[in-house]
Formats: structure tokens, C-alpha cells, sequence
């Protein structure tokens, strides 16, 4: 069989496998797992993160398609049911673990900020997430809407978001940098903004 480098294949390549596969075993995440093991979750999951497939079925009808090229990048089946089953069974600490190791691997790579003072610089700045309130009641916010609130400690050193808490929509900033313990993900010396004085 010939050999195929398909763009997916590479941007796989740059991901530390060895890293997941180490998160995978502290959690034992793969224990009686028969065919979908965790990283052919994530290979799952990142296809529909690029292509912004928005349901289980949109995700698994899209992969059928290209059924052909899962040889290549490792992947031996899906279903909407095993998928929505590793979803709701598996840790989130998988991938956690994976987010800070390239986060630390982004940080050796990305310049500094160019302000005069030497302190790390960060801003705290929250997006909201509409949700359907049927499928989540959970996150109720109005009478008839749903959503969840993520807020993000952004690190200018480099652009790059350096740590991310979700909450239910009415949470405020503040509330957050108190409950969540914000201050121990900085590091000394630190100069946090508001989101209104981003620059």
C-alpha cells in the first residue's frame, strides 16, 4: 500500500503523542476499551474542531466520507453511539494535560511583549457560549435561553490564553478571579488588566 501524508496526517505529527499517551495511562483511560481508544477520540475530535461539524452525526457521516484515508492517520471505525459514550466516560484531564504540555512547548517559541516594564502582563477576558436549553437545563440564563460563560487569563507574553475556566453565564470576572484561585496560575510580579484596557 502506498504511502499518503495527508495534511490532517502532519498536523497530527506536531502534537506530542508520547505526552497524551502518558495521560492516557495515569488516568487508564484505555482500560476495556475494544477499538476506540482515546487518541482515535482525539483524532475524532479535532477533525470536527476544524471542520465545525456542530452535531454527533454531522461528525461521523463527514469522517464516512473520507473512509478511505483512516489508515493513515490511525483511525479503524466510528459510530455516533461509541463516540457520544467516550465523550460523556473519559476524563477531560487527557486532554488538560495535553493543552498545558503545548502550551509550554508555545512559550519557548513566542516572542515577548514589547512594553517597557519586565513584569508578566496578563488580561482576564470571558466569552459567552449560547447553548439549547432542552439538551442543557442545566445552563439555564434567561427564560428561554442557555449558555455558559469561559473565561480565559490571557498571557500577552506571546498572545497566547494561559488558563481557561467555564462557568454558568451569570458568573462575573471578579467572581471568578476570587472562587477559582486565578492568582496562583500567575506568576510573580504579575500585571493583570481588565478586559475593558486591552489594548
Amino acid at each position: 500500500m502506498s504511502h499518503i501524508n495527508t495534511i490532517f496526517n502532519q498536523l497530527l505529527s506536531l502534537l506530542p503523542r508520547h505526552e497524551f499517551e502518558r495521560s492516557v495511562s495515569l488516568t487508564s483511560a484505555n482500560k476495556y476499551v475494544k477499538y476506540f481508544s482515546c487518541w482515535q477520540q482525539f483524532i475524532v475530535l479535532l477533525y470536527a474542531q476544524i471542520l465545525k461539524k456542530e452535531s454527533l452525526r454531522d461528525i461521523t457521516s463527514s469522517l464516512r466520507t473520507q473512509s478511505r484515508k483512516w489508515y493513515y492517520i490511525g483511525l479503524t471505525n466510528i459510530s455516533r453511539s461509541t463516540l457520544s459514550d467516550a465523550n460523556s466516560k473519559r476524563s477531560f484531564r487527557i486532554y488538560e494535560d495535553l493543552f498545558y504540555h503545548l502550551l509550554h512547548r508555545c512559550r519557548d517559541l513566542t516572542p515577548k511583549h514589547k512594553f517597557r516594564f519586565k513584569n508578566p502582563l496578563y488580561t482576564i477576558d470571558a466569552t459567552t457560549v449560547d447553548l439549547c436549553l432542552s439538551l442543557f437545563p442545566w445552563a439555564k440564563y434567561r427564560q428561554t435561553k442557555g449558555a455558559l460563560k469561559m473565561h480565559f487569563l490571557y498571557d500577552h507574553a506571546g498572545c497566547l490564553p494561559s488558563f481557561l475556566v467555564v462557568t454558568q453565564d451569570r458568573m462575573s470576572d471578579i467572581r471568578v478571579i476570587k472562587e477559582e484561585d486565578f492568582a496562583s496560575k500567575l506568576l510573580p510580579d504579575s500585571v493583570l488588566l481588565p478586559k475593558e484596557n486591552k489594548y
